[in-house]
């Protein structure tokens, strides 16, 4: 089986690839229709789990996991739906909204105040970069809590 994270070649009873550490995903479960242009991505929605990874202690994620997969790493795991953007993708204040959302959900899981005024001038760039820290403090609290 091969690694869809570093491509190494796995034998077929792995869970995990020897190399990289990440879970196997058996072909069987994987969506195997051919893209052929980044343009057939753009407006799909996809579900993401981020979690730490046990190896090299960073954040990762996985793309449209099995739920087999997702049940084993969402224990430390943060489930999300995302839908794709082309690159050149104007931000919009619904953006900016989504990200105030995620940034409030984060806060409250963590016992944080959230004033949606501290974050109004701020740009939808820097809501994000905001956003991601928080979103890695709640994957260690999580990891901390054991909370599944």
């Amino acid at each position: 089986m091969k690694c869809g994270n570093c491509h190494a070649n796995n034998a077929a009873h792995n869970k995990f690839c020897k190399e990289c550490g990440q879970p196997l995903i058996p072909s069987t479960s994987r969506d195997n229709s051919v893209v052929t242009e980044n343009s057939e991505l753009y407006g799909k929605e996809v579900e993401i789990i981020f979690y730490i990874d046990p190896t090299t202690g960073k954040i990762t994620g996985l793309v449209n996991p099995t739920e087999e997969l997702a049940s084993k790493i969402k224990k430390n795991g943060v489930r999300q739906r995302v839908t794709i953007e082309p690159p050149d993708n104007v931000v919009s204040d619904t953006d900016a909204g989504t990200v105030l959302t995620f940034i409030r959900q984060s806060k409250d899981f963590l016992g944080e105040e959230y004033d949606e005024a501290d974050y109004r001038n701020i740009s939808v760039a820097e809501l994000k970069k905001e956003y991601l820290k928080l979103f890695e403090r709640v994957l260690k609290t999580k990891a901390q809590r054991g909370i599944k």
